[in-house]
């Protein structure tokens, strides 16, 4: 491996018509350990009440447990992840994915763009050039 894995944030929005009990449980979903979600209030464009659900991971045993089983749970959506690495990766070398948030609920990990569960990877790779970036993003995905 040629970098590591900074950070992990797993959030989606729950909206004034969605339960934030199943919201909670499709990000559940993701996780192969015990968790604890940080819940925040907002307003949506038009004054709707929203609930934002957030998990940060910062310690490299659980950014490792979770990213080797998410990695599994995407298994048949790898190869269309592999091919938009470039479009996922910011200027921050940020690898976003967005997952299918209803699915999710469901226990079926499919990604999406509709309504999602962003999981925002926060890659560090020495020198912090973006094709060094998208090499370890690469292997990241392609670990089994």
């Amino acid at each position: 491996m040629k970098g590591k894995i900074e950070w992990i944030k797993v959030s989606a929005v729950v909206h004034s018509t969605e339960s934030r009990e199943k919201v909670s449980q499709a990000i559940a979903n993701l996780f192969p350990f015990e968790f604890e979600i940080q819940v925040s209030r907002a307003s949506g464009h038009y004054g709707n009440p929203l609930e934002f659900l957030e998990v940060e991971l910062k310690n490299s045993s659980e950014i490792k447990s979770f990213w080797k089983n998410f990695i599994k749970l995407l298994e048949d959506q790898r190869e269309i992840l592999l091919n938009t690495l470039d479009e996922r990766l910011d200027a921050q070398n940020i690898l976003h994915i967005r997952l299918d948030k209803q699915k999710a609920y469901l226990g079926k990990i499919e990604l999406s763009s509709v309504d999602p569960i962003a999981v925002k990877v926060k890659l560090v790779v020495y020198p912090a050039k973006r094709e060094k970036a998208l090499e370890f993003a690469r292997e990241l995905c392609s670990i089994s």
